[in-house]
């Protein structure tokens, strides 16, 4: 969607609204570390902006940055535990398996 830039309403309102949706999938990001029982955010694919961020939007634009740096930082520190938990249970499924038929003892005769 291209936007008319001789237009500074519709330039700014075209930018508020491209981070409205970034904040959203922060946000949603955010409250999914908090519940991983929560569904995923959909899949973003970026705007197309064209021309400079207005200044009153910097400071937020700023926020939602450093918020999403933070919020990288715990899924990476998630999936490496997840994967630590993977390998453990890949090595103790390694060490109890057994070839052949399963053996039972009657413990109760």
């Amino acid at each position: 969607m291209s936007v008319d830039l001789s237009d500074p309403d519709r330039h700014h309102l075209h930018w508020e609204t491209a981070l409205d949706r970034l904040e959203l999938d922060v946000l949603r990001t955010e409250r999914l570390l908090d519940n991983p029982e929560r569904q995923a955010p959909e899949s973003w694919d970026e705007p197309d902006l064209h021309g400079p961020i207005p200044s009153d939007l910097i400071a937020r634009a700023l926020d939602i940055r450093e918020r999403q740096a933070r919020a990288q930082q715990q899924l990476t520190a998630a999936l490496g535990t997840i994967a630590r938990q993977h390998e453990f249970a890949n090595r103790v499924d390694r060490a109890t398996r057994r070839d052949g038929p399963a053996a039972y003892v009657d413990v109760s005769a």
